[in-house]
């Protein structure tokens, strides 16, 4: 199966793979293989695997933000023994095309309930945005920062979706 890819020697296969799989979303026997723990706990490590695979890596995230719009997946994700540090360390990485991604499943994961809302808190994400958007909102510190227009962009966006 397709799911096989994501586990190839080859690099490019495995990021074809991851992407081709999050492609699948939101098809109903996506969600329901989201929906397993061990398939989610898998798609974390994926996505908490940049520095060896960031493309894969970032295929894998945007897999979790757009299947977070889902209560049962984004309980079961706040749920793994990962989620946590995993969350917090793919924000704090500096990537970001990756910490697009992690904003948008946190956002989606606030709008799940008090499960996922606790979870959240617990991680130390919304401290991390509280101070993320205090240390850039007015862009001062963005000048002193070496981005390309493109990258200036999108830390504006990141720095939206914080807020």
């Amino acid at each position: 199966t397709l799911s096989y890819a994501m586990f190839s020697d080859h690099e490019l296969v495995r990021t074809a793979g991851t992407e081709a799989m999050c492609n699948l979303i939101p098809h109903p026997a996506m969600m329901k293989y989201l929906s397993d723990a061990e398939n989610l706990r898998l798609w974390l490590a994926f996505a908490a695997s940049y520095e060896e695979n960031f493309e894969c890596a970032r295929a894998a995230l945007g897999c979790l933000a757009m299947s977070t719009d889902v209560q049962d997946v984004a309980e079961i994700l706040v749920g793994l023994k990962t989620f946590r540090e995993s969350a917090l360390s793919l924000l704090e990485s500096g990537k970001l095309e990756l910490m697009h991604r992690v904003l948008v499943m946190i956002q989606n994961l606030m709008l799940q309930g008090d499960k996922c809302i606790k979870e959240v808190e617990a991680a130390g994400i919304l401290a991390f945005c509280h101070a993320y958007v205090q240390s850039y909102h007015d862009g001062s510190k963005l000048r002193n920062l070496e981005f390309d227009p493109e990258q200036k962009g999108l830390m504006s966006v990141t720095i939206a979706l914080a807020k």
